[in-house]
């Protein structure tokens, strides 16, 4: 059932003009080799039975999970697939274009990076996101950074295993209450970890092009405009942007040197928002105080990343959104999104590229 209550409408029938459209089309998939009467949806991935038993529970759906992710092994499937349920595979530009009766995207998240974007409008195929779904998992993982960073949880923790009991009296923490937070990107996700930080009493500045002055104040933050300028004052900078042409190495060297040198970075956004060769100089050099990534640029690092050797970093294997609720939130409603495009009601909030949309019209 949908969360908003919604009924959904019977398929046409008979003699209506969609009725009549779809025997058009059901005639034509026929000689075509395909099964009449089901769209095929290719799961590139398998997502969490929830949300494949969301999928399976259509008889309208063909649902195909092919042995492997790699393209070699699903590929025969675009001449004649109509969805695509990926995690983090990439869909370039001649996969869309050899998938003409290609209609929806359905991404397993909320970034887009690894679709080619400009492809799938141009052939107007929608691209959808999970919306809010992973939004609670991620803010909390965030904080959990955050919190880790402030209270050195780390270094107390390998200390006191160690024997060494007094490190308190070596080892400053501090409190998050009165610290001023940076917040980049005021999306799904970076406007309720200002709503968190607020209520922790911290000063949040907010900093996102797609928000009026106005608006970045309703979120209960201070505006800014200027990244360089917001850098000098943070205590600590915390990423939500998507990585884009224009967010790529946003945080490189030249950012770096303007941050407070006791400062914290966290990154739970994409690695390659931040240049890791600068983080790495700034933490070892001292100018920067330790940095938090869920995420980097290569995924998995590989063994010799040097920041892996830090003791600077706090590192995670971009996991903010798959807590045992995340992942169940998230598999479910990438199928969702799947049922209500073939129904007609795609939330308008979970379409990436609306543009496709004016094209299919056309």
């Amino acid at each position: 059932m949908r969360a908003d209550g919604a009924k959904r409408s019977s398929h046409s029938r008979d003699g209506t003009q969609a009725g009549l459209q779809r025997r058009d089309a059901q005639r034509s998939a026929g000689k075509a080799g395909r099964n009449p009467l089901k769209h095929k949806v290719v799961c590139v991935q398998p997502i969490h039975p929830e949300g494949m038993k969301i999928l399976r529970s259509r008889e309208d759906l063909e649902i195909i999970v092919p042995e492997s992710p790699e393209p070699q092994y699903w590929e025969q499937h675009l001449a004649d697939v109509e969805a695509i349920v990926v995690r983090i595979t990439r869909i370039e530009r001649w996969m869309i274009e050899k998938a003409p009766r290609l209609k929806l995207i359905s991404r397993h998240g909320v970034g887009v990076d690894n679709i080619d974007i400009d492809a799938a409008t141009e052939r107007a195929v929608v691209v959808a996101t999970v919306g809010l779904a992973n939004a609670p998992s991620v803010v909390e993982h965030t904080l959990a950074l955050m919190f880790a960073l402030a209270k050195r949880l780390r270094e107390f923790d390998r200390a006191v295993r160690a024997g060494d009991y007094m490190v308190k009296m070596d080892l400053e923490a501090i409190d998050l209450r009165g610290r001023t937070v940076l917040i980049v990107g005021l999306g799904r996700i970076g406007s309720r970890v200002a709503a968190a930080c607020n209520a922790l009493g911290m000063h949040c500045i907010g900093i996102d092009p797609a928000f009026t002055a106005d608006q970045i104040r309703a979120l209960g933050c201070e505006p800014a405009t200027c990244l360089h300028e917001a850098l000098p004052r943070a205590d600590i900078v915390t990423l939500h942007c998507p990585l884009q042409a224009d967010t790529r190495n946003l945080i490189g060297a030249r950012e770096l040197a303007l941050m407070k040198p006791n400062a914290f970075l966290i990154n739970c956004a994409r690695g390659g928002i931040v240049d890791e060769a600068a983080l790495l100089a700034a933490l070892e050099s001292g100018r920067l105080k330790g940095a938090g990534l869920d995420v980097q640029t290569t995924e998995p690092p590989p063994p010799d990343d040097p920041l892996l050797k830090s003791d600077r970093v706090i590192l995670t294997p971009h996991s903010a959104a798959t807590t045992a609720e995340g992942v169940v939130r998230v598999a479910t409603t990438v199928a969702q999104n799947v049922l209500d495009y073939f129904d007609g009601r795609l939330p308008a909030a979970h379409i990436f590229n609306p543009e496709a949309l004016n094209r299919a019209s056309h």
